[in-house]
């Protein structure tokens, strides 16, 4: 149903949930009201709280509960704050745990990478009173905050993840990046939320939708190394990727990082383009299926990752794909290896995207699962150089993990009936030449 953009303003002005399709809105627009609730007074108080900053922060945490701290670690050129989103172990072992404030960040308190990644970092020099946990009313991280004798912050039950960066899951790790809670407050003041915003946003979602063709969203900058893209490539592709249709976001080359006043009008942008595409904008329904297939295979042990297609299928794919997919299981230090494997792609293919293992499962992942089907994806799992290890208090390693992780996207993709490949090497050299690409 049409309606005005005063209505439209109004209502979502009043989070109202019958504005969009589904179930889920009624319980997903708590991020609306996030300026007035947690900036000004309530995060005064609590900086007072927190731990003393040590002069370097890790943050354990996924998807929205990590690219937030990104993207304000970006606009204040902090290189303090180090997101350990990921279960690489190359990665992990080059990580010091002691002598740091420590950020475990889930909302949900189940994350597998967030739960084993703060049993590893207990192990391995954190004291508890650097301990800082973020996450939902009556998890299981919250109990265990306490029982450590953390600091312990609650976030917004009625918030995705996605949406949470003007919550404490953003806010917390902003404060340890150098932002004080007087600038936050100037920053997300700066734009009102009111009828122009409103209007700025439909704008733009109609455009984005309106395109023929595989509709494509333009990232300000690369999301393999800034912050506020990989926040925003996460929003766009979770929020508008399901029932075969969605937005591809893409980056063409140009590099103009955002600032965080811009954080509402994006999450406006995000969600009333998934208005325009009739799905609803704050499910995940085709997360859950990989996240099923890593406990199963964990539970099974003996996980071993292997090649699925050869080099002639894929480029065939490739080939003919309206769009191509990199979703490559490395270390997140390997990001500048990984671009360039992607420009190569691109200019052999075409259009080409890609995001690393295994964060892009609680970012894109939904987006190359459910989203357009006309894409072809490439899965690369490049092998772990250090010695696996157990991880304190699991009967399994980082390596189990991190190849699990691969295995099960993998299998819930073919499940979904789409065009995926797999191929396991020990460095990203071997994928050039898998692919007959230039060096």
């Amino acid at each position: 149903m049409t309606i005005s953009l005063e209505e439209l303003s109004t209502r979502l002005q009043a989070s109202d949930p019958t504005l969009f399709v589904g179930s889920t809105a009624e319980k997903s627009l708590g991020w609306i009201e996030h300026p007035r609730r947690y900036l000004g007074a309530w995060l005064e108080e609590l900086a007072a709280k927190l731990p003393n900053s040590t002069g370097r922060t890790v943050l354990l945490g996924m998807g929205g509960s990590s690219s937030p701290a990104r993207f304000y670690a970006e606009a204040k050129g902090d290189t303090s704050l180090r997101v350990l989103d990921t279960s690489s172990p190359d990665s992990i072992a080059s990580t010091e745990f002691s002598n740091c404030v420590v950020i475990a960040s889930s909302k949900s308190g189940s994350t597998i990478e967030t739960q084993t990644l703060l049993a590893h970092a207990l192990a391995n020099g954190l004291s508890p009173e650097n301990l800082i946990v973020i996450t939902d009313p009556n998890s299981s991280l919250e109990e265990l905050g306490n029982s450590l004798g953390a600091t312990v912050v609650l976030g917004d039950p009625n918030t995705g993840g996605r949406y949470s960066a003007i919550s404490p899951f953003g806010l917390i790790p902003a404060l340890y990046c150098g932002w004080t809670p007087a600038e936050l407050l100037r920053e997300h003041t700066e734009v009102e939320f009111g009828q122009e915003l409103v209007a700025r946003a439909l704008g733009e979602a109609q455009m984005l939708v309106s395109k023929s063709g595989t509709p494509t969203f333009p990232l300000p900058s690369n999301p393999l190394n800034s912050g506020s893209a990989l926040w925003l490539e996460q929003l766009v592709a979770e929020t508008t990727g399901k029932e075969d249709v969605g937005l591809i976001p893409t980056w063409d080359g140009d590099s103009s990082p955002l600032k965080p006043s811009s954080m509402m009008f994006w999450q406006l942008v995000a969600c009333l383009s998934a208005r325009e595409l009739g799905v609803d904008p704050f499910n995940q329904p085709n997360v859950e299926s990989a996240k099923k297939a890593v406990l199963a295979l964990l539970q099974a042990g003996d996980i071993e990752p292997s090649n699925h297609g050869a080099n002639s299928e894929v480029k065939e794919d490739f080939q003919h794909a309206s769009f191509r997919e990199l979703n490559v299981y490395a270390s997140i230090e390997s990001d500048q290896h990984v671009e360039a494997l992607r420009l190569a792609t691109s200019k052999a293919f075409g259009p080409t995207a890609a995001n690393i293992g295994p964060r892009y499962l609680h970012s894109t992942g939904q987006l190359f699962k459910g989203g357009p089907l006309d894409i072809a994806t490439l899965q690369v799992v490049v092998r772990p150089s250090v010695t696996p290890t157990r991880i304190a208090g699991r009967r399994y390693s980082f390596h189990d993990l991190f190849f699990a992780q691969a295995i099960g996207d993998f299998e819930a993709m073919k499940a979904s009936d789409r065009s995926v490949w797999q191929v396991v090497v020990e460095s990203l050299d071997e994928v050039h030449s898998f692919l007959g690409l230039s060096a």
